[in-house]
């Protein structure tokens, strides 16, 4: 009878295909713990002094030391910092404050509000369906959605104009905007961008141009030359313009709708007039770019797509449009610049 021990296997690292394939299949487990945090406002309360878990806790409604697990495994990741039996603020973690002049804290709530959340459970009816994951549950489209349930919109509409902050300040040195008489910022949200537009160019006119629930509100500040239009691009007709503004509106939209707004616009402009779409290009090269992940948000929400450089000017091909050229900036964002054919 053979008595003898196997000699123990020799220990093999995981490869780092290994690695990457566990680090995005968990990835979620920490963007959940920062959507709940950020919807709970711990970053708020936090302030500028350091606090116990237990401050926090009670300032937030919620259990210490689940708290503490959920705060330990963000600072593993720089948001938040636990120092001398307190919490403090990172450079990250401060993003989350409300205060902050370029807060990002409504962009991560709407990330996890559960109508989103839900979509991303849905994803597989869009790859065997086609369609969007959204409208699984909510058959009349996110649109619709949102203009009947206004906190959402709120949040929404704030996540927007702040996650665009950033994309605005390279966006303004990479394109002559002055150039332009007056410029309407076609389903342009609360006019963050155009506002930014006027400001560094005080002779231009600008014309914000979205539904009325959206820019109820909206009113021209410090003499600003803003005009507010209140109207939906499927079924009112578009202002007139010298250049027309489009910031992440076509990808939003399948082949058909976005047609549809392009026309629209074609109709209106003078012939003198461009369309300047903002939107990421997806490369032909492989390798990661902005684009492809916003591409399947598009897919699993709104029902739209990113797009390469070829299908943008195929789409305005069929608008009467012609693709002039591709301004690139600083951000994964460039500028469209088309003119009327």
């Amino acid at each position: 009878m053979n008595t003898s021990v196997p000699a123990p296997k020799t220990a093999v690292p995981p490869s780092p295909a290994d690695l990457q394939l566990m680090q995005l299949t968990t990835a979620y487990w920490a963007s959940r713990c920062l959507h709940v945090v950020a919807e709970l406002g711990v970053a708020d309360e936090l302030g500028e002094q350091a606090k116990s878990t237990e401050a926090l806790a009670k300032a937030t409604g919620t259990q210490p030391q689940a708290l503490y697990r959920v705060l330990r495994l963000l600072a593993s990741l720089g948001i938040f910092e636990w120092r001398n039996g307190a919490w403090n603020h990172t450079e990250s973690s401060r993003f989350l404050r409300s205060s902050h002049p370029e807060s990002l804290r409504d962009y991560v709530r709407m990330l996890g509000l559960p109508v989103f959340w839900a979509a991303f459970e849905d994803l597989e009816h869009s790859l065997h369906t086609g369609e969007c994951a959204f409208a699984k549950r909510h058959p009349e489209g996110v649109f619709a959605y949102m203009a009947e349930h206004l906190e959402e919109s709120r949040i929404f509409d704030s996540a927007m104009t702040s996650k665009s902050h950033r994309d605005i300040a390279a966006l303004l040195p990479a394109y002559d905007f002055a150039q332009f008489a007056t410029i309407a910022d076609i389903a342009g949200g609360r006019g963050h961008l155009l506002r930014a537009i006027l400001k560094n160019s005080p002779e231009t006119r600008g014309i914000l141009f979205d539904q009325s629930h959206v820019v109820a509100g909206v009113a021209p500040e410090n003499g600003e030359k803003l005009t507010v239009v209140g109207g939906n691009f499927f079924t009112d007709s578009m202002p007139k313009a010298d250049a027309y503004l489009l910031m992440n509106i076509i990808h939003d939209w399948p082949d058909a709708e976005s047609i549809k707004i392009l026309s629209a616009i074609r109709q209106a402009m003078p012939t003198h007039a461009r369309v300047l779409m903002i939107e990421t290009v997806v490369p032909d090269a492989p390798g990661p770019h902005l684009s492809k992940e916003l591409d399947i948000i598009m897919m699993a929400i709104p029902n739209g797509m990113e797009r390469t450089q070829d299908q943008y000017a195929a789409l305005a091909a069929k608008c009467g449009l012609r693709m002039e050229r591709v301004v690139e900036t600083l951000t994964p964002y460039s500028v469209l610049e088309m003119v009327a054919v």
